[in-house]
This record gives C-alpha cells, sequence and structure tokens, in this order.
C-alpha cells in the first residue's frame, strides 16, 4: 500500500536537473558512518528520468531512519553482501543478485547486519534533487550527530526528494519550517545560497 502526499503539502515538481555539476561517477561520503553513495548516471530513457547510484553500508550501519521519496520509485538490487530491507514494516533479506521496487510513499530502509560492506545499486526515477539532498545530509554527519537544525532545513528545501517517515508530513512540514527559520537565522541552512 502507497501513500502519496496531496499536492497541497509539497511544492509543485521541479525540474529533474540536479543544481549540482554533471559529470559522473561523483561520490559522497558520511564522515560519521563511512557510508558512502556513487552517483554513477543521470540520464533520460523511454521511462523518463532517472539517477543510478551505489550505496555502500560498512559493517552495523544502516541507510538512517525510514524515509519516503513522495513522488519517486526506486529498484534497489544488491552487488555485494547482505541487506536487510524494510518497506512498510515488512522485513526481507536480500543476496547478490537480489532486488527489490519500493513505490513513490513508501516507507523504507535498508540495512547492513553483515561482518562484510554491503553495496546496493539504486535506480530513483524520478530523481528530482535527491543527489543535492543526500549531499546536503552526508555533509551534515546525518549518520551520526549532525547539527539538526541543518538536517531540518535540507530535509525542508528538498521535501519532494525525501521525507522522514515517522512523522505525517502534516506534522513534519510546520516543524521543518520553523527549525528552517531558525537554521538561516542562525546561519546554519546549509541550503541557504542554493
Amino acid at each position: 500500500m502507497s501513500r502519496t502526499p496531496h499536492d497541497t503539502d509539497l511544492p509543485e515538481q521541479s525540474s529533474d536537473t540536479d543544481s549540482s555539476t554533471t559529470e559522473y561517477p561523483r561520490t559522497v561520503v558520511d564522515s560519521s558512518t563511512g557510508a558512502s553513495i556513487t552517483f554513477r548516471e543521470r540520464g533520460t530513457d523511454d521511462r523518463g528520468s532517472y539517477l543510478v547510484m551505489d550505496g555502500v553500508l560498512p559493517p552495523g550501519v544502516g541507510s538512517g531512519p525510514a524515509r519516503i521519496h513522495p513522488r519517486a520509485e526506486a529498484v534497489s538490487e544488491v552487488i555485494e553482501g547482505r541487506a536487510v530491507v524494510t518497506i512498510r514494516d515488512e522485513e526481507t533479506v536480500l543476496l547478490p543478485g537480489e532486488s527489490v521496487a519500493i513505490a513513490a510513499g513508501d516507507p523504507h530502509t535498508i540495512r547492513n547486519w553483515d561482518d562484510a560492506s554491503l553495496v546496493v545499486r539504486t535506480t530513483l526515477r524520478p530523481p528530482g534533487e535527491f543527489e543535492s539532498a543526500i549531499r546536503g545530509l552526508y555533509g551534515l554527519g546525518a549518520g551520526g550527530r549532525p547539527d539538526l537544525l541543518g538536517v531540518a532545513a535540507v530535509l525542508y528545501h528538498h521535501r519532494e526528494d525525501v521525507q522522514i517517515a515517522a512523522l505525517p508530513w502534516r506534522v513534519q512540514r510546520p516543524v521543518l519550517r520553523l527549525l528552517t527559520a531558525v537554521a538561516g537565522v542562525l546561519g546554519r541552512d546549509p541550503s541557504a545560497d542554493r
């Protein structure tokens, strides 16, 4: 079962061009966990725009709190290791060569409970500005003890690309809006010079 936010909850769909440079591959590392994402390719095919990325999770590391992509679907395939994938509170173990489809609006997370690194290749359609969101979150060390005002600002600015699943959007929206304003006043909004 997918949940789709009401149109009034989100800004109009942005163009599917990320504001960052388009040379690939490009890797971003969360220094607090050692997790990394290599953005491999961004393009358009007969199904529309897409972003291909490889996520690497060290042993015992997860992809963070359950989240949703309000407007994008994802297909994630395990390349190396063993993934524990949770979608809509249903847990599945995936081995190399196995994949899972994640519908837009489905809460999900991926964890590595193995002794070796986990590599997962994900294709996101349409990607929106997901790459910019991840760059902002990883830059803040979102997997460790990040600047929560900065994280709130990144999540608010990229709300059409990624949202935390734990709270309904109607609750998150005003909280994130307020925290983003506070982050801006204190100079802690990493998205301020967008």
